[in-house]
This record gives C-alpha cells, structure tokens and sequence, in this order.
C-alpha cells in the first residue's frame, strides 16, 4: 500500500504528457537499436555458406519478437514512471522474464524461470539497460543452452556484491560456451549487451562451464545515494 502511494505521489510530480514523452524519446532509441541488430542479421545471413533450416529461421524471427515485445514492456513500464529517482527492479524483471518465456517457449523447447535474492533498488535510468540485457540473454540461452530441446531453466537473481556493487545474474543450465568461443569478442548479442553495459557505467562478466552459461552485470557502487524510491 506505502509502495503504490509512493508511486503514484511520484507520478503525479510528472505531467503525462512529460512522461509519455521521456518514454518515448527513449523507446524510440530502442527500436534504433533493434533495426541495427536485425540489418545485422540480414548482413550475416546473406555471407553465410550454406541456406538457414527452417528451426534457424524460426530463431530468428522468435528473437525479433521477443525484443519488439520486450521494448513494448520498456515503454508501459516507461511511461507511467519518471526519468528520475530510483525504482524496485525486481516487479519489472519477473514481468519481463514471463513474458519472454511466453513468447520463446515451445513444445519443442520449454523453459522455466527461477527467481533469487532480495529485491533490488535501482535508478530510473538503468531500467531500460538492464531490461534489453535480461532479453538478449534469454534470447542467447534458448538458442545455445540446449542443443537438443531439452528443458531449459533460468535463474535470474540480484543481490548486493561484497565489493558493494549491485550484481544482477541471468544463467542457464546449459552447455556453456563452445570451446575456443571468446565470449570478450563475441556475436552480436555479446556486443549488445557489452555496449548497454557500459552506457550506465557497469561492468559485464560471462562466466561459462559445463553446468551452464552466466551474465552478470555489476551495477556502480554508490549509484543509489540520494536517491528517491519512485
């Protein structure tokens, strides 16, 4: 009740239309991002030696649809908050990861979601960031994972780091990487997910054994103070 007052005290200290607009400035970055990485598909698929299956052109056009729905999320979650002050993340990653398990699972591939940890606080303007993140990481372990279907598990956790940083983990219990794989340089997804990393000054560590694959972003130490939860 003391969380949905302050959201909406929080709201009102916005007009609509201000917010309805920072939504949109920063949806509209998105979707940028989005037409870069599908062109870049389009160029990679075009070089390649041999025609896709159609199992890989579903993966493909399953990854689309799931970022169009993931930045669809971004701008409902966007444009009923401010661009400032501080929100909890952990509504806004199991709203995401159900709707991404919706939208990748298949008879052929299921997939579950596990939560960890506490909740977490972070800035306004780390949300988008840390959203497109947790997609293409979805994205790499229902392509990667599970070679031969069977059923996927994620577990994505956030909880304070010791150095006192804020460390979110989304990993699979897949086959990690394959060998002489340099995740430092990467495919598409990596680099993504490097670059938005660093657009709010985290760091991005991939850790893979055979047990599985992980994504840990560390958020800035000291990021918070100050900070008003929305």
């Amino acid at each position: 009740m003391d969380a949905a007052l302050a959201q909406s005290q929080h709201t009102l200290q916005m007009p609509p239309t201000d917010l309805v607009a920072e939504a949109n400035h920063r949806i509209a970055n998105s979707l940028t991002l989005l037409v870069s990485m599908i062109r870049m598909q389009a160029v990679a698929v075009k070089k390649a030696d041999e025609s896709l299956s159609s199992a890989q052109v579903r993966q493909l056009l399953d990854g689309v649809a799931a970022r169009i729905n993931t930045i669809s999320q971004l701008h409902r979650i966007l444009s009923h908050t401010g661009s400032e002050g501080a929100v909890s993340l952990k509504p806004h990653l199991e709203e995401v990861t159900h709707a991404l398990v919706a939208a990748l699972s298949s008879p052929e591939q299921a997939v579950r979601v596990v939560h960890t940890g506490g909740d977490c606080i972070v800035l306004m303007r780390q949300i988008q960031p840390i959203i497109l993140i947790l997609c293409e990481a979805f994205i790499n372990a229902m392509k990667h994972a599970h070679p031969a279907g069977v059923p996927l598990v994620i577990t994505v956790d956030c909880s304070p780091a010791a150095d006192g940083r804020l460390a979110l983990s989304i990993s699979d219990d897949g086959v990690g990487l394959p060998e002489g794989f340099d995740p430092a340089g990467g495919g598409m997804g990596f680099k993504v997910m490097r670059s938005l990393a660093g657009e709010i000054g985290a760091d991005l560590e991939i850790e893979s054994t055979h047990f599985g694959l992980t994504f840990r972003l560390r958020l800035p130490a000291g990021a918070m103070a100050g900070a008003k939860l929305a």
